[in-house]
């Protein structure tokens, strides 16, 4: 009768520690669906669509908003990515309004060649196609390479790092050299209940204009489900000067994995 009691009680926790490590894996794995869907790690692809609204709030000069359209392409460890802005900017003359006209088109190629345990490396480039006229485009054709690692501390939380350097290809004579290297990292938290939070301080070393800025940029969002996620972000300038010219950033959007 006790080995048989003591039989049954091994079985049971046994069965017990079974159904806790189905359940810890099944957890791992939306977690990590999380992850990949939000966009928020470029060393995990997959495709998807989205759409984003973004506020431009300078306090010494009229607003401007952007509407923009991403369209991403995910194979295997490759991802192909295009976007445009239709881009709306206020009058300096009062009665004038808004005026509109499309911005510059980018498109990027991604692929993330190193993906083991719990670290990522993935190398990056995007060109800038000067198709937005003057006031909307940048008038410069550029690209920007990058590589991104990523840590993984524990599957609901990351940490990654990613320089990345822009410069000219071709532009008018008197405009200044585009030499510009941005440090993003940021940390990112992934809740089970479809939450994430994500916070990247970014420090921008503007070498044509022999400028420095530093933004802090707070992320939030949620996966709807069906692949759909909202985002909402910031992006808030330390300096005077670019709160000034280029105010805080306020961006809305939403995307769709495929």
């Amino acid at each position: 009768m006790k080995l048989t009691t003591f039989i049954l009680c091994v079985f049971f926790l046994y069965t017990v520690n079974l159904f806790a490590q189905v359940a810890d894996s099944t957890k791992i794995k939306e977690l990590e669906k999380i992850r990949t869907q939000s966009g928020v790690d470029p060393t995990r692809v997959n495709s998807k669509a989205s759409y984003s609204f973004l506020i431009y709030d300078p306090q010494l000069s009229p607003g401007q908003i952007n509407n923009r359209v991403t369209v991403n392409l995910g194979v295997k460890r490759w991802s192909f990515t295009a976007k445009s802005d239709i881009i709306s900017k206020l009058s300096t003359e009062p009665g004038s309004g808004f005026s509109s006209a499309a911005g510059d088109i980018r498109f990027s190629v991604l692929n993330a060649f190193f993906v083991k345990g719990k670290n990522a490396l993935a190398g990056s480039a995007e060109l800038s196609m000067p198709t937005g006229k003057p006031g909307y485009g940048s008038q410069y054709l550029s690209l920007t390479p990058s590589i991104t690692y990523a840590y993984t501390i524990n599957p609901s939380l990351f940490f990654a790092i990613q320089p990345q350097y822009t410069f000219q290809l071709m532009k008018d004579p008197s405009y200044p050299n585009l030499s510009v290297l941005t440090i993003r990292a940021f940390l990112a938290k992934f809740t089970k209940t479809g939450y994430f939070f994500v916070f990247e301080p970014r420090p921008i070393f503007d070498f044509g204009n022999d400028n420095f800025d530093f933004i802090v940029s707070p992320i939030m969002g949620k996966a709807l489900g069906a692949g759909f996620n909202l985002i909402y972000l910031m992006e808030i300038p330390t300096k005077q000067a670019t709160l000034d010219s280029k105010g805080i950033l306020y961006q809305f959007g939403i995307n769709k994995s495929f």
